[in-house]
């Protein structure tokens, strides 16, 4: 399911850096619901081309790898991924869905805070971290990053439940 939320969406125009990402971020945080949708799926375009045709063929072939259960495969692409865009976001967050997929916990980790280097606004990834803090016991530290994946998508709503949930459990614990 992670693999297929981070690279879903067919190459756009470019990557992270793109200026009109701030537009769209700023539809998507005041925006209605009912664009959300739309807004996320552009966004996700946008960020899943690197702006090589290389980059992004061995991107591809690594998603459809991991989606085949190939995870040595998957990350060996995407290793050349990183190796060959350095600045690609999305190359990392789709190794570190691929390295939680395969068990590999530290990796995912690693390569999930190289993303949020990159790209802060990657509410995905934050909001895949806050699962990770939460399985670790680190209820504070999750509902912080949820709290924050939902300043640039308000519109997750499973995030949004997850934020409640656990502000329920906090403030019922002693300090």
């Amino acid at each position: 399911m992670i693999l297929l939320c981070l690279a879903a969406a067919t190459p756009a125009a470019a990557d992270q850096t793109d200026p009109r990402l701030d537009a769209l971020f700023e539809e998507l945080r005041t925006g209605d619901a009912r664009r959300s949708e739309e807004n996320v799926a552009r966004i996700i375009d946008i960020w899943s081309d690197s702006q090589s045709d290389t980059v992004d063929l061995l991107y591809e072939r690594a998603n459809l790898a991991a989606n085949n259960g190939a995870f040595d495969l998957s990350l060996a692409l995407l290793d050349h991924v990183t190796g060959l865009a350095p600045n690609f976001a999305q190359g990392y967050a789709l190794r570190g869905s691929v390295r939680l997929a395969a068990d590999d916990r530290g990796g995912a980790i690693e390569d999930f805070s190289k993303v949020l280097e990159l790209e802060p606004r990657q509410f995905e990834v934050r909001a895949t971290l806050a699962e990770l803090l939460l399985s670790g016991g680190e209820d504070r530290a999750a509902y912080d990053m949820f709290q924050k994946a939902l300043e640039w998508n308000p519109h997750d709503e499973n995030a949004r439940q997850r934020a409640r949930e656990l502000r329920r459990e906090i403030d019922g614990q002693e300090i």
